[in-house]
């Protein structure tokens, strides 16, 4: 059930002037991430604490609130079908690189660069329909502002398109209180990336029992063996327990600062893995094999049907 914090969904969009290359407080993304300062971003730091930066002292199972539902992928033109497995990872030895990030599922992920406080940032995220986004809470939003500048590269940086953002939002209960069971946002795209790259379905409520995951992202640290600059993927199971409330732990997952809002992809009835059934948020310590992210309730439906409702989007 929704907690008694999370009240409503608010969300931001680019403070620039239409039909004109002068911007208002911020620049046309397309125009501000020269190759310069994508290469300077900073990769975002995956917390280590909880709500009110506290550090995390409680363990709390997340457990289903609901009846399973989900919403279905879709593949980019002309692309077959990738029957189940497991992809080119490990299971049992931490992230490594993708070895075809232009392949469904994997075209759907890419790098997100962003501005917050007049610093820049990179981190990841996923498309999860035509025209919209799922990342992490805290790369929409953090410290008290929205994030501006915000660009997304699928399969970066293989292909060199750039996607500007349109909208971004995400539920009050981060927004306002940095409730970790919230950390995720959407961002919404006019140009549907979705129709060029494909689309990940969305699972919530889902059982963990049994489940792998496959986490994807552009994790920097550590490094060795992470650069930032390649696509990686740390296959796992969950792991019991957790510290970070609402918030469930893959095993196997070494990606670090970079990899937040990379989505953790999953199968559904028996289907190759392709839904994103939750996303890279917190971890403990680093060099550590266990990463942390939102347990998907019915509520990610509710953002996800919110912004893609052009009456909220203004």
């Amino acid at each position: 059930m929704p907690t008694p914090e999370k009240k409503h969904i608010v969300g931001s969009k680019p403070n620039v002037k239409p039909g004109s290359k002068t911007a208002a407080n911020e620049k046309e993304p397309h125009e501000y991430w020269t190759p310069e300062r994508r290469a300077a971003a900073i990769p975002v730091p995956l917390p280590k604490e909880g709500k009110g930066g506290e550090k995390p002292a409680v363990t709390e199972r997340a457990e289903p609130v609901g009846e399973p539902g989900h919403v279905a992928p879709g593949r980019p033109k002309g692309e077959q079908e990738r029957k189940g497995g497991r992809g080119e990872g490990s299971a049992d030895s931490g992230g490594g690189s993708v070895a075809n990030p232009k392949l469904y599922p994997y075209s759907t992920c890419g790098k997100l660069f962003f501005t917050q406080a007049g610093g820049n940032y990179s981190g990841s995220a996923s498309v999860v329909a035509p025209n919209i986004l799922l990342t992490a809470g805290h790369c929409v939003h953090n410290n008290g502002s929205w994030s501006t500048n915000v660009a997304f590269y699928p399969s970066y940086p293989l292909t060199g398109v750039q996607f500007s953002y349109s909208y971004e939002a995400a539920w009050t209960a981060w927004v306002n209180n940095g409730t970790v069971a919230y950390d995720y946002g959407m961002i919404w795209i006019d140009n549907d990336p979705g129709h060029k790259v494909g689309w990940l379905g969305m699972l919530w409520n889902a059982s963990t029992a049994g489940r792998i995951w496959d986490a994807v992202g552009y994790p920097a640290t550590p490094n060795p063996p992470f650069n930032g600059n390649a696509m990686c993927q740390a296959i796992g199971t969950y792991s019991p327990g957790g510290p970070f409330p609402g918030q469930i732990g893959l095993t196997n997952d070494n990606m670090e600062h970079g990899s937040s809002g990379g989505p953790w992809i999953t199968d559904y009835n028996g289907s190759p893995r392709e839904y994103a059934n939750g996303l890279q948020s917190r971890h403990v310590k680093d060099g550590d094999f266990v990463e942390y992210g939102p347990y998907f309730t019915a509520d990610v439906k509710g953002l996800y049907d919110w912004i893609s409702n052009p009456a909220n989007r203004h």
